[in-house]
């Protein structure tokens, strides 16, 4: 069984973003408070803003790291017999035997599968080079035969 990530990244990096994101969100949060109990300083660049900035890059960091894990879910991936993806346009697995498809048109960035009764286009603009040869390689081989 092949089995081919749609994004790239590292988990420990998203998780240690999350981290990072937390720590500078608390202490954003807790030099905001400080600074609105001594009378925030509202000059800018030199007075209080950087315990609001810290407050918004934290919350970047936190929505950035759990936008990369949550898109490491996605996959596409097949054996002899079936082809199993779960893609970002319709976040549910999908099933497909080798046997119930009838033809396949192969794109510089898409697959087009052509069922019994329906089309099914697979997106592979998220994948690296690599991987995109291995998918287009097993496709053209279907294609052939």
């Amino acid at each position: 069984m092949v089995r081919l990530k749609v994004y790239k990244f590292s988990a420990t990096l998203s998780k240690f973003g999350i981290g990072f994101g937390v720590v500078i969100l608390l202490l954003g949060i807790v030099t905001t408070v400080k600074s609105f109990s001594n009378e925030f300083n509202t000059e800018f660049p030199s007075g209080d803003w950087n315990a609001v900035l810290n407050i918004i890059q934290g919350i970047v960091f936190i929505t950035l790291g759990t936008v990369n894990l949550t898109k490491g879910k996605y996959f596409i991936e097949w054996d002899d017999n079936q082809l199993r993806f779960l893609l970002p346009d319709t976040k549910k697995l999908e099933i497909i035997d080798f046997d119930d498809i009838e033809s396949v048109n192969i794109k510089l960035f898409e697959i087009e599968l052509q069922l019994d009764n329906r089309k099914r286009t697979l997106d592979l603009n998220t994948l690296k080079d690599d991987d995109l040869k291995k998918i287009k390689a097993k496709f053209d081989t279907l294609q052939k035969t």
